[in-house]
């Protein structure tokens, strides 16, 4: 069957993982012999001109709308309205309330995208979630999970090089995130600085993401240096590759987020051979499986422990590698490809409701 799918999204980025979804699914949609448009509300000037603006987005009756909705969307609710065939996949939006003290901008846009959220998926011919998590919090029909694409990492360091471990007295904690309230950069600061103290004191923590302002940003930064000195490290606006070369020079990836729809960043340290440590929030411990460990504890010398005996046990490490590998054969790219391929004919082969 031959379609014209037409992708929305809110905001098109050259860093956003929305964005790169968009246009990964695009590609596919070429492979398919699919036409259709990818169009977005706010556009950065980097993306060049693979986005169209939403207003200008003139859909055909027979037409199908595949929407990635992660925020708040002006125009999107009247245009789902208006139109018979729709594929709604939510991102899972934040709770503003993370973000009132820090950017209330932000935290009005994250109210109004989760109070538009359950009006837009209603809307929607079909609806899925991007893990079973967000589907049941926003009453999603299915799953389409992230579209993680192992080739565009490159290859990972041997399991010979995983094996040799930290020193013993060192090590780099990663994480990679977006710089958020939610994200407890503060919490993983803290637990890094437990970890040396107590365990080794020549540990060390690298942090990877743009801040949600140039404010949060600081302050993160400034009680890292106050906490680890010349053991923290904060890098933004990476490249793919200087990104992978990140994944390969660390230890062990460490997420205390505290909200997440999925949480890309943990495939990725699969990936990479990473051992992962955390908090279960959210989809952390749907995407993780029984491949990482987590804890609910607030203690964050719990936390500060877990990440010693990863970096102290070789045979951990292996087995959590293993477990890490079988998890990304569970979130195959040809797997997610086909269940959003599935949904977008049955959006397609659905006769148009009467509204």
């Amino acid at each position: 069957m031959s379609l014209v799918v037409h992708q929305v999204i809110g905001g098109a980025g050259p860093f956003d993982a929305i964005t790169t979804q968009a246009l990964r699914f695009r590609r596919l949609f070429d492979e398919w012999g699919w036409g259709g448009k990818d169009a977005a509300v706010h556009i950065d000037p980097r993306v060049g001109d693979r986005f169209m603006p939403l207003r200008a987005l003139a859909p055909a009756p027979a037409d199908v709308l595949f929407v990635q909705y992660s925020a708040y969307t002006p125009g999107l609710s009247e245009l789902l309205l208006g139109h018979p065939r729709s594929l709604v996949l939510c991102q899972n939006i934040t709770p503003p309330e993370w973000f009132w003290a820090y950017d209330p901008l932000t935290a009005m846009q994250c109210y109004l995208g989760r109070s538009e959220a359950r009006r837009i998926i209603a809307n929607a011919t079909v609806s899925a979630g991007a893990s079973e998590y967000t589907r049941d919090e926003f009453g999603a029909d299915t799953v389409i999970p992230i579209l993680f694409e192992p080739d565009r990492y490159g290859p990972p360091p041997s399991d010979r090089q995983r094996d040799e471990g930290a020193p013993a007295d060192g090590g780099e904690v990663l994480f990679v995130g977006r710089l958020c309230p939610h994200k407890r950069h503060d919490a993983l600061i803290r637990a890094v600085a437990l970890l040396r103290a107590r365990h080794r004191p020549a540990a060390a923590l690298r942090i990877v993401g743009e801040p949600v302002n140039d404010q949060y940003g600081a302050q993160v930064a400034e009680l890292g240096r106050r906490l680890l000195g010349d053991a923290f490290t904060w890098d933004r606006g990476l490249s793919q590759d200087d990104l992978a070369s990140r994944y390969r020079d660390a230890d062990v990836l460490c997420c205390m987020s505290e909200h997440e729809g999925f949480c890309v960043p943990i495939l990725e340290a699969f990936h990479y051979g990473l051992p992962v440590v955390g908090r279960p929030s959210g989809g952390v411990a749907e995407v993780s499986g029984n491949a990482a460990l987590l804890t609910h504890d607030e203690d964050l010398g719990v936390v500060a422990g877990l990440l010693d005996v990863v970096l102290e046990d070789r045979g951990l490490r292996a087995e959590l590698r293993a477990r890490g590998r079988a998890r990304l054969e569970h979130f195959d790219e040809r797997a997610t490809a086909e269940a959003a391929r599935i949904a977008l004919q049955r959006v397609a082969e659905t006769a148009p409701a009467v509204r």
